[in-house]
């Protein structure tokens, strides 16, 4: 006989506090939603490649408040900037190699 339970109703971001809230991390990308429809490649390029040095710098500055004995700044918040910065380099990584066979089977092509 199966019994009936009861699932709790468990919200995991509604406890986190994170240097940036989740919903606006999801939804700019890495701050992708800042960059101009109008900009050139550069420039998107360069954005992109600006914000994640920023994602990757953050886990060192929280760590060190938190070193420090800063009661804003938990363990957790660190944790969590240190997996944002690791996904933020495996996707860079990714879509560097992406590119990158994109650009070779371009130029494989003959005219």
């Amino acid at each position: 006989m199966i019994e009936n339970r009861i699932v709790p109703n468990i919200n995991i971001f509604s406890d986190l506090s994170p240097s940036m809230p989740i919903d606006e991390f999801s939804r700019n990308g890495f701050g992708a939603s800042n960059i101009n429809k109008g900009s050139d490649f550069k420039t998107v390029l360069s954005g992109l490649v600006s914000n994640l040095n920023n994602e990757i710098e953050k886990p060192d500055q929280l760590l060190s408040a938190q070193m420090s004995g800063s009661p804003e700044v938990d363990i957790h918040d660190v944790m969590t900037a240190i997996s944002k910065a690791e996904i933020g380099v495996t996707l860079a990584t990714q879509t560097t190699s992406k590119v990158i066979a994109a650009y070779n089977a371009v130029m494989q092509i003959q005219i």
